[in-house]
């Protein structure tokens, strides 16, 4: 068993380094990013008749993609100034990438928000922006931006061609925010995490560099979330583009709707969260319907060792997991391109730094349970406009400390086994007991409410809440999901309340949540 002083180590990895660390610190060697981005370089230099996008049915080249963001560029330079923060609201769609590297080049920060978010959600999220416009891809967004007080267009109307001079793509500071990412994130209530440029154009180097043969391969990419999330932006279709490879856009994600799709595109890179693997390996879809799958990613959550067994044997898809949060723009580890078991989220990412810390602040032991910190530079610089919730995650080191429990092994594979903090993940989404509390505290049958996750084979967690009633009320479950549900998104609505006389309190009055999860 290594000591104290050991350092954790695996050869032959040419990027592993012994020099500098501290005891037990997992390294990388470092990757500063210092240069100034240019955000269409990622996808401007590819060969122009190559397919860049497929959605519903619909090709789009390099070609295409670069002069239809030209455009809406020119557009976005007339309606709004660099560096004023705007939201582009939609689901996965050509109009939606199109727009959102058209403002990123042009110098706008991008709140990305889902049409299925609940207008309260979708106005806390302005609130905090505060942007100048809201661009709708489709009718419902569309519909939503109605009243927010807030000029909005429909993407349609960038791509008027213009009279004036094509406006040139910019070449942004790294630290110019290019993402605005609406999340309940590692400190509590909702929030705006600002990733910058470097942020991205860090974390698509780190991923190109831990996934051997992913340039070297013309893949054909496919990945079961939106757009509106980290995971769907950065680490499927910026990296995809960013190599060239085709990336398959849909809005259907049920398994059958998926297994089709990938025979009908004969996609070779499945990226997705563990709900949708936990889904596959009890469904009924053929192995055939798989068969031209080479790769796999599975992150946002834990997976299950049973599923990745169960996808192993019956469709020979060999299962690797990556870790990260919104925070990091969003990777810290990888376990493609690695022999890391199934349930290991792999090896820290080129750049990354990573340490696991005890509850007294030192350094874990290989095979010793520690909170994960991480250090690189796709590491946000803090929330909008919030600098306490910042340094309640960001220490004075430059450690973001990420509230996730993990443990290493002799060979340095890294394991998420929990988290610290009250924190509850649902299907890869983040959900604060705060704010769901809020909303069931405004029912008036509710005098207080503690909200909790439970352990769940499908979601990886799901959302219990326990309420007392308020004097003379007797609350109704039904009423109460109904309550909750035109206030957060769905994966936030408790999936079973209970009720109770009191609530267990520390000797402050603090609710003691962790009472109730046992």
């Amino acid at each position: 068993m290594p000591t104290t002083r050991d350092v954790w180590t695996v050869a032959p990895s040419p990027g592993w380094s012994q020099s500098g660390c501290e005891p037990n610190m997992i390294l990388w060697w470092p990757l500063p990013y210092d240069a100034e981005v240019n955000v269409v370089e990622l996808f401007s230099d590819h060969d122009g008749d190559s397919v860049a996008f497929v959605c519903d049915g619909v090709s789009q080249t390099y070609g295409q993609l670069t002069s239809r963001v030209e455009i809406a560029r020119t557009e976005f330079a007339l309606l709004a100034p660099a560096g004023s923060n705007i939201v582009i609201m939609g689901e996965s769609s050509l109009l939606f990438i199109e727009a959102l590297f058209a403002a990123l080049s042009a110098g706008l920060p991008v709140v990305p928000l889902h049409p299925r978010y609940p207008r309260g959600e979708v106005e806390r999220a302005v609130q905090l922006a505060r942007p100048v416009l809201i661009v709708s891809t489709d009718d419902a967004s569309y519909a939503m931006a109605q009243g927010l007080s807030i000029e909005h267009i429909r993407a349609e109307e960038l791509f008027v061609e213009s009279q004036g001079e094509p406006i040139a793509p910019l070449d942004l500071e790294p630290d110019h925010p290019a993402l605005l990412m609406f999340t309940s994130g590692t400190a509590g209530s909702p929030r705006i995490a600002v990733l910058s440029h470097g942020n991205v154009a860090a974390s698509i180097e780190q991923s190109r560099s831990s996934a051997p043969g992913l340039a070297d391969n013309k893949h054909t990419i496919l990945g079961v979330m939106p757009l509106t999330h980290v995971l769907g932006i950065v680490s499927v279709v910026a990296v995809a583009i960013s190599v060239g490879a085709t990336v398959v856009l849909t809005t259907k994600t049920d398994v059958n709707s998926v297994a089709a799709t990938i025979k009908e595109n004969q996609v070779t890179f499945l990226v997705a969260p563990p709900v949708f693997w936990f889904r596959l390996a009890n469904s009924e879809v053929e192995p055939d319907m798989l068969s031209s799958i080479t790769m796999t990613l599975s992150g946002a959550a834990p997976l299950s060792a049973a599923v990745a067994e169960t996808l192993a044997e019956r469709y020979g898809l060999r299962l690797r997991q990556g870790y990260g949060l919104t925070e990091a723009s969003p990777g810290l580890t990888s376990a493609v391109g690695t022999d890391a078991p199934a349930t290991s989220v792999g090896r820290p990412m080129p750049g990354v730094k990573l340490r696991l810390v005890d509850e007294h602040g030192d350094d874990a032991l290989v095979g010793d349970i520690g909170e994960v910190w991480a250090q690189g530079p796709n590491v946000f610089a803090g929330y909008l406009g919030d600098p306490q919730a910042t340094a309640a995650v960001i220490d004075p080191d430059g450690w973001l400390h990420t509230g996730d429990l993990a443990v290493v092994d002799e060979n340095g594979f890294l394991y998420i086994v929990g988290r610290n903090k009250d924190q509850i993940i649902v299907s890869g989404f983040n959900v604060h007991p705060g704010e769901v509390e809020e909303r069931l505290v405004e029912h008036h049958s509710v005098m207080a409410a503690a909200v909790v996750g439970k352990p769940d084979p499908e979601y990886g967690e799901i959302v219990i809440a326990y309420v007392v009633a308020a004097r003379g009320m007797e609350p109704d479950a039904d009423v109460l999901e109904a309550h909750c549900r035109t206030r957060l998104a769905g994966y936030k609505v408790p999936s079973r309340f209970e009720v109770v006389d009191q609530l267990p309190r520390g000797a402050s009055g603090k609710i003691q949540r962790r009472v109730l999860r046992d």
